[in-house]
């Protein structure tokens, strides 16, 4: 147990490291493309930074599952150099039961960035986006999905207009039981439009079965009078797929709130095979992780003076990345429909086990 603990927490430690210099990398170099795209603005460094530090999070979450192999690589590295492992395997400490504290560490690790670290850098993101849209973009648009139905937003040259629907067709341009609601200067409500229909045309939305109320203000304002019309159109700077681009990204959604978000998306008449995907893959994240510990873990085996330890580490380092980056091409399958999102997520967890116990059999016993 004492040994178990001991590798428990030199990988743990080894990993906090090289992820926050990770991070800190991170946050340095966005800062710098924030500056250099908010270049023509004046008044706005702080805000970059602040941008900067809200963005890291999310991205970072990304390089999760290669931080973790760095990390067991240099551990298991350094247990082995100092002969810790010889001396522990001549206790009678097995090189399975080392593999164990470290793939027990990268469990604890996969579960706290699935539960804590990825719903906060969701947050983070979503602040991030806001602060984008109003200092960098200022005509973007986003599209949601809660428990009331479908919500698009779309900035004008005077004010702004937020579309709710109850359905959709697949590519968001055909909306059922539709409300617009134009906003002024100041986010002034001027008009609500109620629309049995809403057809996406070039530069425009087709409605039917429209009803319009204008809104008036000052002291002899009167209430909105209903004006019934069987066909109408509102201007529009949207396309089909800058509606699909502005959906909610899965990265931008707690972990928390992805099975509903998922059944409102399925509801709405919209693919969820996306958000669905990464759902499975943040389930999997602890598993993926342990994985690569494992692969890591076989550095240990030969002692560090054998001729062919280099060789072997390089082996092993390219078999990490190849599982990394083929990891997203797996997700990407099955965001795209050619696989199921569980195969998808799945895959690259299975492979990384079958070949870090393969390695570990093999080099256990040469």
């Amino acid at each position: 147990m004492t040994m178990f603990r001991y590798i428990f927490g030199r990988v743990l430690f080894v990993f906090l490291f090289t992820f926050v210099t990770i991070l800190i990398l991170i946050t340095m170099m966005d800062t710098i493309e924030l500056l250099r795209r908010g270049s023509g603005r004046e008044g706005i460094t702080s805000i970059l930074v602040v941008m900067a530090a809200l963005h890291a999070p999310s991205i970072s979450m990304k390089t999760v599952p290669f931080v973790m192999l760095l990390s067991g690589m240099w551990a298991y590295m350094q247990l082995a150099r100092s002969s810790e492992l010889v001396a522990a395997r001549a206790a009678g400490y097995t090189y399975w039961a080392a593999t164990r504290a470290g793939m027990a560490a990268a469990i604890v690790i996969g579960l706290f960035a699935t539960t804590v670290y990825g719903p906060l850098a969701a947050t983070a993101l979503n602040a991030y986006e806001r602060l984008e849209s109003k200092h960098l973009d200022g005509n973007g648009s986003l599209f949601s999905v809660t428990s009331e139905g479908l919500w698009l937003r779309e900035s004008r040259e005077d004010g702004q207009t937020v579309i709710r629907a109850s359905r959709t067709n697949a590519e968001g341009t055909e909306l059922r039981e539709t409300t617009f609601l134009l906003f002024g200067a100041g986010d002034a409500l001027l008009e609500r439009i109620d629309a049995g229909r809403a057809v996406l045309m070039d530069g425009e939305w087709a409605l039917s079965n429209v009803v319009t109320y204008r809104v008036q203000y000052g002291y002899n304002a009167e209430p909105p009078v209903p004006v019934r019309t069987a066909r109408s159109t509102i201007p529009t700077r949207l396309t089909a797929t800058e509606i699909q681009n502005s959906f909610a990204a899965p990265e931008s959604i707690s972990f928390w709130a992805l099975p509903a978000a998922i059944e409102g998306m399925e509801k709405a008449g919209f693919s969820a095979r996306r958000h669905r995907s990464y759902l499975h893959a943040m389930v999997a994240l602890p598993f993926f992780m342990a994985g690569m510990t494992l692969i890591a873990a076989a550095f240990a085996i030969r002692p560090p003076r054998s001729a062919k330890f280099g060789w072997i580490a390089l082996v092993c380092s390219l078999a990490g990345f190849a599982l990394y980056f083929l990891s997203d091409v797996s997700m990407a399958l099955g965001a795209s429909g050619a696989a199921p999102p569980e195969m998808g997520a799945w895959a690259p967890v299975i492979a990384a086990g079958l070949f870090g116990v393969a390695l570990s059999l093999y080099f256990g016993e040469a």
